[in-house]
């Protein structure tokens, strides 16, 4: 992936506001790079970069299925991951608290705008 279409989504990550409630979120690359501008003691890198790699699977195995999807899911105990791919195999994902004060309407609409982002 070229570095000035990496940059730009960095960017656009850094400049978007950080919803109530988000724990941490970050980008995984189509380069299998990683970049997440939220630092979480209780999400160490490498388990990010387990939990994206993890994600990019799951979308590559539905892709196969003839089921592409954009959005996905994962709901835990404590937290719900939220993530959506672009077609240029970017994936955007966000650990939101479900302690109940999360603001789900800005991280709905943070993932929106990241489909829609022209990076070109």
């Amino acid at each position: 992936m070229n570095e000035a279409i990496k940059e730009k989504i960095q960017q656009w990550l850094r400049a978007t506001p950080v919803a109530r409630g988000v724990l941490v979120r970050g980008i995984r690359f189509a380069d299998e790079t990683f970049f997440s501008d939220v630092e979480a003691w209780d999400f160490p890198t490498p388990a990010l970069e387990q939990t994206w790699r993890i994600t990019a699977d799951a979308f590559q195995v539905l892709q196969a299925q003839r089921l592409p999807p954009t959005r996905l899911t994962w709901v835990h105990e404590k937290t719900a991951f939220h993530c959506a791919q672009r077609t240029d195999g970017v994936t955007l994902g966000v650990f939101v608290s479900r302690n109940g004060d999360a603001d789900t309407m800005a991280v709905e609409r943070m993932l929106a705008e990241f489909l829609q982002l022209p990076v070109s």
